[in-house]
């Protein structure tokens, strides 16, 4: 590690527009920095299918302080920044997304809070640009949810960009595991943290990589791979069915022993069925994606391949 540097790792999948003006951004906030007077920039290309790895290397060329890591396919922006992290040895580390939804000058910000001993810095989004209302309700609802089931004091409206101290990153590189989300990871050693709040802009070039599609399986991932609870959950609502037939039974004897009118319909039996055939088809999804979790885990298969280095 180099003291008083700082370390930039911004994950890149088709971001061919946003690239020179991110960067000169950053030459721009870097050199109003107080602590750090070292830095460097870690563009990790995620397969990329346009001009985004030529830009890269044309940067790469000039400033020796930009190092390039390339995968030989698109594996995700979470492996992405995960691989860009492994890979710094600054004193504290920046995670910034390559769209510029995310300004750059709040870097300025995350210095002094990280000098005030904070070793979590994030940014907190106070408003979105752009987005559909629907988008801005499940994505509120994901956090309170994710915090239920896991109990991790995961922030609401933030996304990776961040400033973490090097025994944040320490911590973070000690997690082996092969399902990634970054900010749960970020937040489940529960050091020191401060939120800036921020005006999230809309894209300036290309469009977002995440679909609902996407999104809603990433949360499921994310909850899963942190928590057990929703299995837990499953046995409760078993045996609340359990105990409801129970009383169910119980209920129907007593009013055929007192001789009241039972009124049996295709219609409440029906539906009966229905209700219980869903709930075992939700239980048995539920256990097979844990199923898969550890799977994946066991394989042991690395969750990217870098293709090339640069400026290393």
């Amino acid at each position: 590690m180099n003291n008083k540097k700082l370390s930039i790792v911004i994950p890149m999948f088709n971001e061919q527009g946003n690239i020179e003006l991110l960067y000169n951004e950053l030459l721009t906030i870097i050199k109003q920095l107080k602590y750090f007077k070292n830095f460097e920039i870690i563009a990790v290309n995620d397969g990329s299918q346009d001009s985004t790895l030529q830009i890269l290397k044309k940067i790469a060329q000039k400033d020796s302080n930009f190092k390039v890591i390339s995968f030989t396919r698109n594996f995700g922006h979470e492996q992405a920044t995960y691989a860009g992290i492994h890979n710094t040895n600054g004193e504290a580390v920046i995670l910034i997304d390559a769209d510029r939804q995310d300004p750059p000058e709040l870097i300025l910000e995350f210095e002094k809070e990280f000098l005030n001993g904070y070793h979590i810095v994030y940014g907190q989004r106070s408003k979105r640009e752009n987005e559909s209302i629907f988008k801005k309700l499940t994505s509120k609802a994901f956090y309170p949810i994710f915090k239920f089931f896991t109990k991790i004091d995961l922030p609401q409206n933030v996304g990776d960009f961040c400033l973490m101290s090097r025994k944040a990153v320490d911590f973070f590189k000690r997690m082996p595991e092969k399902t990634l989300f970054i900010r749960g990871l970020v937040y489940w050693s529960g050091l020191p943290k401060k939120a800036i709040l921020f005006i999230r802009k809309a894209r300036y070039s290309g469009k977002s990589k995440y679909n609902y599609t996407k999104l809603t399986i990433f949360a499921l991932e994310n909850i899963i791979s942190f928590s057990t609870t929703p299995i837990y959950a499953i046995i409760f609502l078993s045996i609340l069915i359990i105990i409801s037939c129970f009383i169910g039974v119980i209920t129907a004897l007593l009013m055929k022993i007192f001789g009241y009118v039972i009124l049996i319909g295709w219609t409440s039996i029906i539906i009966s069925i229905l209700f219980l055939f869903a709930v075992t088809l939700f239980s048995l999804g539920m256990i097979g994606l844990y199923i898969g979790k550890i799977f994946q885990e066991i394989k042991n298969r690395p969750v990217f391949l870098i293709d090339e280095k640069i400026n290393f």
